[in-house]
C-alpha cells in the first residue's frame, strides 16, 4: 500500500468525456473512388499478358506436342506390346510342358486362344526343330483358320529360324511382306527355351500394317486422320492411306510406300526446310517442326522409339499452325479491348488508393497484433472510413474475448493451429513423454485453508510447474485438481523428448525445494509433491464430442505416466518433499542420458495394466 500516491481531498477529479466521433467516409464512396485503382491495376496486368504472349505461345504448342506425342505412343504400345506379352506366355507355357509341342493341334490351339485375346494379332505360329511351322491366321472377315507348313518352302523361313535358335529374348524383326495378307506385317519373336537352355523351338506373331493405322487412327478422333509413322526417313508404316493398302503397289521387294506416295500433300512435304521462328522453336524443341505446304503452315509433333524392329520408328501427328495460337490471338485481341476501356478509369486513382491502404492498415496491424497473442493493450485506432472504424472496435472487443480464450489455450498449441490449420489437429500417432504430477496429502491440506487461500495456493503451484515445463517445450495438457498432465512431442515431432521432460522434472524438484524453503519461513506447511515420466506411442489430436474437444493425447502411455506417479507412494518417505520416477522407456528414449551422470539402479514394478514388470528409476 505504501506505493500508492496520497489521496488529497482538494484535488478535483475531472468528469470523463466521451471523445467527438470524427468525420467518417463511408465505405462504398472509398471504393466508388478506388475503383481507379484497380483500373490501374487491371491495365498494367493486360499490358503484362501483351508483353508475355510470346510465353503464352511457347506454353500452348509444347502441352499440344506433349498430349498429342504422349496419346500416339501410349496407342502404340498398349497395341503392341500385349502381342510380345501373349508371345512370352505361350512360350513359358510350352518350355514347361503345360502345352504339348509334339501335339500340331495342341499348339495351334493355343495360338488361336492367344489371337482371340489380341485383336492386333494377324497371325501366330510355332517353329519346331523338325522344320515345320504350326500356324494360326486371321482373315479379314475375322475367321480364323489353322494350318501346317514347312519351313523350307517358305521365303527367308529357314533364315528368321537360324535367328531364333540363336536368340535368347523376345525381338521385333525387320517388317516383312505377308503374300496371304497382300501387305507388310511386324512381327515380333521368341525362342522356346527349357529350363536347361535348350532350343525346342520358336514362335512369332504378327500386326498386319492396315491393322495398325486402323488401329492409331481410330484413337486420333478430331485429328482429321492427321497422324503417322515412319520407318526410317521416309517410309510409311502407319497412315489413314494404309488401313487398305490395296493400289499402292506394295510387294515383296517393296513393302512400305514413301512420304510421297501414300497420296498425303502434307506428309510429302515432312522433310522440306522448316519455318524459322524463334518463339516456335524454342517451344516444339525436340518434339518437331513447323512446315509450309499448301498455302498454310503446319505443326509436326513427334517422338523416336526404337523398340519395335531394326529401324527407328518416328512417331506423330501434324496440325495447322492457327489451332495451336488461336486462343492466343483471342487472347491478345481481348486484351486491347479491355486496356482501352480501362484507360479513362486511371486518372482518378491515386489519393484513395493511398488513403484506403492507410485505414486498412489498421486492421492488418490489429489482426497482427492478435496472431502474436499480444492481448495486453488496445488494438483499436479511429478511422474516418466508417465500416473499417466499425471493424476496429470489433476487434478491440475480440481481443478481450481472445484473452481469455489464450489463458485456456496453450499458447504452443495457438501458434500451431495459425501455422498449420485444421491439419495441425489431425489425430497422429506419435511418439511422446508424458509427465504427471500430483501434491502429497492436498485434500487434507486444503480442508484447513479458505477457498481463496487453496486457489492461491494451486496458483503459484502450477506457475512454478507451468515455467518449468515451458522452459522445456513441453505443454500443459490439462490440470486434473491439484494434478498436471504435460506432453513433450505432441503439438510437433521432437526427436529429444524424453531428455526435455526428464530435464523439466529435475527442474520442479528443485524449485519445489527452494519454494518450500521460503514456505516454511512464514510458517507455511511444505508441498510434497510426486512427478511420474514416461515415453511411448500415443494417438494425438482433437478428442470428445462435436461441440466440445480437448487437443490432448491418449494410449497406454498415458496411463503408464500417471501409475508411475501413484507408484511414488511407495518410494517417497515421509520427510522428503519431492520424488521423481521415470520409466526404462524414457531413459532408453533420451539422446544424451549421460547428462544425468551416474544413473541409479533401476527397479523392476508391476504397473496396473501391463504383465510385464517395468523398469523403474528414481531420478529424486
Amino acid at each position: 500500500m505504501s506505493n500508492l500516491p496520497d489521496a488529497s481531498p482538494s484535488v478535483a477529479v475531472p468528469v470523463a468525456v466521451l471523445p467527438r466521433r470524427p468525420w467518417r467516409l463511408p465505405l462504398i464512396a472509398a471504393l466508388a473512388l478506388a475503383f481507379a485503382s484497380l483500373a490501374l491495376i487491371s491495365g498494367i496486368a493486360y499490358i503484362a499478358v501483351l508483353a508475355g504472349a510470346t510465353g503464352t505461345a511457347e506454353r500452348l504448342l509444347v502441352d499440344r506436342a506433349e498430349r498429342v506425342v504422349d496419346a500416339q505412343v501410349a496407342m502404340i504400345r498398349s497395341r503392341l506390346d500385349p502381342v510380345a506379352d501373349h508371345l512370352e506366355l505361350i512360350a513359358a507355357l510350352a518350355a514347361a510342358g503345360r502345352i504339348d509341342i509334339e501335339s500340331p493341334v495342341a499348339v495351334r490351339e493355343a495360338l488361336a486362344v492367344m489371337m482371340a485375346r489380341v485383336p492386333a494379332v494377324s497371325a501366330a505360329a510355332f517353329a519346331t526343330l523338325d522344320l515345320q511351322l504350326h500356324r494360326a491366321t486371321r482373315h479379314p472377315d475375322g475367321q480364323v483358320t489353322r494350318d501346317t507348313l514347312s519351313l523350307v518352302n517358305l521365303p527367308q523361313g529357314m533364315e528368321r529360324f537360324r535367328q531364333l535358335q540363336t536368340s535368347h529374348g523376345t525381338f521385333w524383326g525387320a517388317l516383312f511382306w505377308s503374300e496371304q495378307l497382300k501387305q507388310p506385317v511386324l512381327n515380333v519373336r521368341t525362342p522356346v527355351r527349357r529350363i536347361d537352355d535348350a532350343f525346342i523351338g520358336g514362335l512369332i506373331a504378327t500386326v498386319a500394317v492396315g491393322d495398325l493405322s486402323y488401329l492409331i487412327g481410330d484413337a486420333s478422333q478430331g485429328t482429321e486422320g492427321r497422324y503417322f509413322i515412319l520407318v526410317g526417313r521416309d517410309k510409311v508404316l502407319a497412315h489413314r492411306r494404309l488401313v487398305d493398302p490395296r493400289g499402292l503397289g506394295l510387294s515383296e521387294e517393296k513393302p512400305l510406300p514413301t512420304i510421297k506416295e501414300v497420296g498425303d500433300p502434307v506428309l510429302a512435304n515432312f522433310w522440306d526446310p522448316p519455318v524459322r521462328s524463334a518463339r516456335i522453336d524454342k517451344a516444339l524443341g525436340s518434339f518437331g517442326r513447323v512446315i509450309f505446304a499448301e498455302g498454310r503452315q503446319w505443326v509436326f509433333v513427334y517422338r523416336e522409339i526404337r523398340r519395335y524392329g531394326p529401324d527407328p520408328w518416328l512417331v506423330g501427328q501434324y496440325y495447322p499452325l492457327e489451332e495451336a495460337t488461336g486462343d492466343l490471338d483471342r487472347l491478345t485481341n481481348g486484351a486491347i479491348v479491355g486496356a482501352a476501356s480501362l484507360a479513362v478509369a486511371i486518372l482518378l486513382a491515386l489519393l484513395m488508393g493511398l488513403s484506403m491502404a492507410r485505414s486498412i492498415r489498421t486492421i492488418t496491424s490489429a489482426a497482427e497484433s492478435i496472431e502474436r497473442l499480444e492481448f495486453e493493450h488496445p488494438l483499436h485506432k479511429r478511422s474516418r472510413l466508417r465500416e473499417i472504424d466499425d471493424a476496429g472496435q470489433s476487434l478491440d472487443k475480440a481481443r478481450g474475448a481472445l484473452k481469455w480464450f489464450g489463458a485456456y489455450v496453450p499458447h504452443r498449441l495457438v501458434f500451431r493451429l495459425m501455422e498449420l490449420g485444421e491439419s495441425a489437429v489431425v489425430s497422429r500417432r506419435r511418439d511422446v513423454s508424458v509427465m504427471f504430477t500430483d501434491i502429497v496429502g492436498f485434500t487434507p491440506q486444503a480442508e484447513d485453508l479458505r477457498e481463496q487461500e487453496t486457489a492461491d495456493m494451486l496458483n503459484h503451484h502450477f506457475a512454478l510447474l507451468g515455467a518449468c515445463i515451458d522452459q522445456d517445450q513441453g505443454v500443459i495438457d490439462k490440470y486434473i485438481g491439484d494434478c498436471v498432465m504435460a506432453v513433450w512431442g505432441g503439438l510437433s515431432k521432437m526427436e529429444d523428448h524424453a531428455d526435455h521432460a526428464v530435464h523439466a522434472a529435475l527442474e520442479m524438484a528443485r524449485v519445489i525445494r527452494e519454494d518450500n524453503l521460503q514456505r516454511a519461513a512464514v510458517g507455511k506447511t511444505p508441498v510434497r509433491l510426486r512427478i511420474g515420466v514416461h515415453s511411448g506411442p500415443v494417438v494425438v489430436g482433437n478428442i470428445g464430442a462435436p461441440g466440445r474437444v480437448n487437443y490432448t493425447v491418449v494410449g497406454d502411455t498415458v496411463n503408464v505416466a500417471q501409475r508411475l506417479e501413484q507408484l511414488g507412494k511407495e518410494f517417497m518417505r515421509e520427510d522428503e518433499d519431492v520424488i521423481v520416477l521415470v520409466s526404462g522407456d524414457t531413459i532408453a528414449a533420451m539422446k544424451h542420458p549421460e547428462a544425468l551422470g551416474e544413473l541409479p539402479t533401476p527397479e523392476l514394478r508391476h504397473v496396473k495394466g501391463r504383465e510385464e514388470p517395468e523398469q523403474v528409476y528414481r531420478l529424486v
